[in-house]
């Protein structure tokens, strides 16, 4: 029986050295690939997030900001200008009336006899009168006593017309065109020359007084033209115009008092009205505008970041007139410029940035 031989190979001692070598080959580019992913994820982990926006053009506009209470440019308290009970009263509160419009009207059965008596004394002077004449034309009365007739006539004129007045002054009429805006008696009441019948105000014309401070003062002009609103009125804006600046400023506040006038016309504005006015100040046309928010204040001056390819650049602005939340640029930035106007907070000048959508 033959027995098993084994094979034994030796290997060869140059196999160990080449083995070796590309193991270590093998490992090391294994390493150097993923150092360069490592490094691009890193580099992916350093960029800010920012929301970027290009700075645009257009017009901006400052306000003054007022409030108050509409007035009316007329408005009166009527009285009786006699004394006696009301037996007719013809109109009513929010009544709108015109000039002359009969009102209200006073017992004047005094009045009425007086103007029958002072009619009837004309009559009997003029009577008087023509028979004077007629005997002093013949040389038959004397001059004295003609003309003591003539001016008994006078005297009973004035009588005439007095007692016609004070049968007027029972007819209480508006004094100018307007609306009722109080009544103060009933029918039956008794009145004098002391007792208010009536509130009537004109609403075709009214007015709003403020008050604004000194500073804001310079940038008044009369004739500027204004916008009030009213919050029960919404979605509705009515004009108004600066009429009087006062030439005095109250010591006490340090603010000037300037009335805007309203022509009221067909509007539902009222007196008494509570409303708000909004004065245009300055106007600037066809400017660089950005939000307010990409400022970034250093120290005091204002500075915004700019993307330029991967990169925030730190640029500081010269700004303009600044209204709600947008602001001018003077000077600083081009037109159109890449802005962030969000993670701005943490920049640096040149740090690595990149842009994601707006956080809603």
């Amino acid at each position: 029986m033959k027995g098993l031989r084994c094979c034994r190979h030796t290997a060869h001692p140059f196999y160990f050295p080449l083995l070796l070598s590309f193991l270590i080959l093998l490992s090391g580019c294994r390493l150097q690939f993923g150092n360069k992913n490592k490094n691009k994820d890193d580099e992916e982990d350093i960029r800010v997030p920012v929301v970027v926006t290009p700075s645009g053009k257009g017009d901006i506009s400052t306000y003054l900001r007022l409030n108050g209470i509409l007035e009316t440019d007329r408005e009166v308290r009527i009285f009786p200008r006699t004394m006696g009970r009301i037996i007719e009263l013809n109109v009513e509160e929010g009544d709108k009336v015109r000039s002359g419009h009969l009102l209200a009207r006073l017992e004047d059965d005094e009045q009425q006899l007086a103007l029958e008596r002072a009619r009837t004394a004309i009559k009997q002077e003029q009577a008087s009168l023509d028979r004077a004449e007629k005997l002093f034309s013949q040389d038959m009365l004397a001059e004295d006593e003609f003309e003591r007739t003539r001016l008994s006539l006078e005297d009973a004129e004035l009588r005439l017309k007095q007692a016609e007045l004070s049968l007027e002054y029972t007819r209480i009429t508006a004094p100018f065109p307007g609306i009722i805006a109080e009544r103060y008696v009933d029918y039956g009441d008794r009145v004098d020359a002391s007792t208010p019948l009536f509130k009537l105000v004109d609403e075709s014309a009214m007015h709003l007084d403020c008050w604004v401070s000194e500073t804001d003062m310079s940038k008044l002009r009369l004739g500027q033209e204004a916008l009030i609103t009213s919050t029960a009125l919404p979605d509705q804006e009515f004009g108004a115009v600066l009429q009087r600046i006062s030439p005095v400023v109250d010591p006490t506040f340090g603010k000037v008092k300037v009335t805007f006038g309203i022509s009221s016309g067909h509007s539902p504005l009222r007196p008494g009205q509570f409303v708000e006015l909004q004065l245009t100040l300055e106007t600037h046309h066809d400017v660089q505008l950005i939000p307010k928010r990409a400022l970034v204040y250093e120290a005091g001056v204002p500075v915004v970041f700019v993307r330029q390819d991967s990169l925030a650049l730190r640029k500081r602005v010269e700004l303009g007139l600044q209204a709600g939340d947008v602001t001018e640029v003077v000077s600083g930035i081009d037109i159109g410029t890449d802005i962030i106007i969000e993670g701005q907070a943490t920049l640096r000048d040149s740090s690595l940035i990149k842009s994601v959508a707006p956080t809603k």
